[in-house]
């Protein structure tokens, strides 16, 4: 199938320059990334195209400041410093918070405009061999890519598509989730000279974590250096196209029909071989496979739904509408979303999952071998699973309509990126042959592990939901939340936080107080233990069990036929427990309706659109997950008000989820069976 979702806004380059001025020195940016004669494609002239998405055109002026990588903790430290952005042009390196977050910090204080370069210590020379040598990027290799304000509201900012405003969807208005200040992305061939005329004129030793892996001291500024960033883009309505294949399951088209949605966008920065096309070239290959087995006369329990997403590098817009427009019909059918974005870009495989998940996609890894070792891929991999946060298209499913979700990659070790030529010219099919999968071999198991794990989730009779991984998951969001609160654990956003909460609280009295500083989290642990005690109920795993022999009847019939027990052919049996249609779908349906409850229809604080309580993109981090979003997000805010609060809408929607999983239960009857 095939489906424009009309008009979205879309954002193009027309022209862009930044040059600087620091005493005698003048410098003009390259803004361009070179040709390679390894890399067959390079010469494109898209390579000359860098720019980042929704910025607006503008033209400004003034003094430089380093922000390092933009986050409200490198704000604080420069005003700590002595050190004002306002009506400064400022430079930080890409790394540790999405791109358009750091704008949006930038220009809520005052900046005027924003450079964005990507540093070596983050995916160049200083992580190993740049290319066409490795993996990494080359000194003038571009990051583009979008600056929406992903963490206030995902999809298309202007929601043209839709019958709703952005400030009905989102609780904001377009102009809000996106810049106002011009921005360019750059190389750090380019940032280089711009990084060597800035001074520290305040006197002050910047942060330690404020040095970079450029070979200078990173100084603050602001000056000497003086820039000018022009950015000239035609930001416009569009049309996108999403793309969708169906495959039937066997109550296709009646009330009672449920659904596994796959999906991979398909829109890229530039030949995008690693991002999207390796997630591209997997869905395919299951396509493929699935249209085989549907030759020989296979056909799922379930339908099958495989998305190629339109236009998700500007900020998820194919997907968030394709999910926004049909939310009513994914509530009611949806068992589980699963997405692959960067399918390959190494040999270690990713996994960021929700919890009911955790059980078919460990069943899938033991399946698969890993292409280097020869060993299952379970004894290489490193066990890992992490909590789904935003940046790719299972963001609308899961944080939005509150569908279990999923999202695979093989990826480059410990790196602190995905891999070096990340949304750059140089993410090229040469790229990917020559520096990441030679043999295509881990783009043949990601297809596998993706398949393998649909299949199950299409055909098993009971929907392989597990609710005791979830569980385990909850402690350990509390534990976050007390972590967050010590001050242990913080990213981002920490500066003098625990110190306004503590002192906010410390004239309040209450028990069960995290580390006895003031927030009352005893009614969300009683709800998780609740929880808990549902998922591990040795009768619900009685019921599983019995409901996932498909043949427990038919064994029934052949063994009384065989005369079991008894004198003069009168035989007593109690039958084996015969899960029928209704109880059947009463124990899916308790299944699949456990992520929903997590839904707070209010949204998260001040971010509508996010209406999962269990876990959402950090506010100030974009890709990374919070959670318990709303409860930390106070706590960062040191609103303890709040937080209360927000414990008590968690701990209703954990309540709310138990009552869902204890949905299984039938209605108490008492029956016995006397066989003659």
């Amino acid at each position: 199938g095939h489906a424009p979702f009309g008009q979205v806004l879309l954002a193009y380059p027309v022209n862009r320059s930044v040059s600087m001025r620091a005493g005698d020195t003048i410098f003009s940016a390259s803004l361009s990334e070179g040709e390679l004669p390894n890399d067959a494609t390079s010469g494109s002239r898209w390579r000359n195209m860098t720019f980042n998405a929704y910025s607006p055109s503008g033209q400004v002026e003034g003094d430089l400041v380093y922000a390092n990588y933009g986050s409200p903790d490198d704000f604080d430290a420069l005003a700590k410093m002595g050190v004002s952005v306002e009506n400064k042009i400022v430079i930080m390196r890409y790394g540790s918070t999405f791109r358009g977050l750091k704008v949006m910090n930038a220009e809520r204080r005052g900046a005027i405009g924003v450079v964005i370069y990507s540093d070596p210590m983050e995916d160049g020379y200083a992580v190993g061999k740049t290319y066409p040598d490795g993996p990494w990027r080359p000194a003038d290799s571009v990051q583009r890519g979008s600056v929406q304000f992903n963490s206030l509201c995902a999809g298309d900012p202007a929601r043209l598509y839709s019958n709703q405003s952005t400030l009905e969807l989102c609780g904001f208005e377009m102009q809000d989730v996106i810049p106002k200040i011009p921005v360019l992305p750059m190389s750090w061939a380019d940032a280089l000279p711009l990084l060597q005329h800035l001074s520290n004129p305040s006197g002050v030793t910047p942060p330690a974590d404020f040095q970079g892996g450029l070979p200078l001291v990173y100084q603050t500024g602001p000056g000497p250096a003086r820039v000018s960033l022009d950015v000239n883009n035609d930001i416009h309505p569009g049309v996108i196209h999403n793309i969708y294949a169906t495959i039937p399951g066997v109550d296709y088209g009646t009330p009672d029909d449920r659904m596994v949605v796959l999906g991979n966008h398909r829109d890229a920065w530039v030949f995008g071989a690693v991002d999207p096309n390796s997630g591209t070239a997997a869905l395919l290959e299951v396509s493929r496979a699935f249209g085989t087995l549907l030759r020989e006369g296979w056909r799922p329990r379930r339908t099958i739904v495989l998305c190629s997403w339109d236009g998700e590098e500007y900020g998820l817009l194919g997907s968030t509408a394709w999910g926004e427009t049909h939310a009513s019909f994914l509530s009611d059918k949806a068992v589980a979303y699963l997405n692959v974005d960067v399918g390959v870009s190494g040999q270690n495989l990713s996994v960021h999952v929700s919890g009911l998940l955790s059980d078919v996609v460990r069943g899938a890894i033991q399946a698969v071998t890993d292409p280097a070792s020869g060993k299952p891929l379970s004894e290489v991999w490193d066990g890992v699973m992490g909590d789904l946060g935003s940046g790719s298209d299972y963001t609308v499913f899961l944080d939005r309509l509150g569908i279990p979700s999923l999202d695979l990659s093989f990826r480059q070790g410990n790196a602190p990126t995905s891999y070096g030529v990340y949304h750059s010219v140089y993410d090229s099919f040469s790229y990917m042959q020559q520096q990441i999968d030679p043999d295509f071999k881990y783009h043949v198991v990601q297809a596998q592990l993706w398949g393998l794990i649909a299949l199950r989730l299409a055909s098993e009779r009971v929907v392989p939901l597990a609710p005791v991984p979830l569980a385990l998951d909850l402690h350990r969001y509390i534990a976050y939340i007390q972590a967050l609160f010590d001050g242990t654990q913080c990213a981002g956003q920490c500066t003098h936080i625990h110190t306004r909460v503590r002192k906010s609280a410390s004239s309040r009295r209450q028990h069960s107080m995290v580390r006895g500083g003031g927030l009352d989290l005893s009614p969300l642990q009683d709800a998780v233990a609740r929880f808990e005690g549902a998922a591990m109920d040795a009768a619900l795993a009685r019921e599983i069990a019995i409901c996932s022999e498909e043949r427990v009847q038919k064994r029934w019939q052949r063994a009384r036929g065989a005369g079991v027990g008894g004198l003069n052919g009168v035989r007593r049996v109690a039958p084996p427990e015969v899960c029928g249609p209704k109880r059947l779908k009463r124990l899916n349906e308790a299944l699949r309706l456990v992520e929903r409850a997590f839904l707070d229809e209010a949204g998260l604080p001040s971010r509508k659109w996010f209406r999962h309580v269990l876990q959402a993109p950090g506010l100030y981090l974009g890709y990374g997950a919070d959670l318990f979003p709303g409860i930390c997000q106070a706590i960062r805010d040191g609103n303890l008000v709040l937080a209360q609060e927000q414990v008590g809408v968690c701990s209703s929607r954990v309540l709310a989820a138990v009552t869902a999983l204890n949905s299984w239960m039938p209605l108490p009857s008492a029956h016995s069976f006397l066989v003659l």
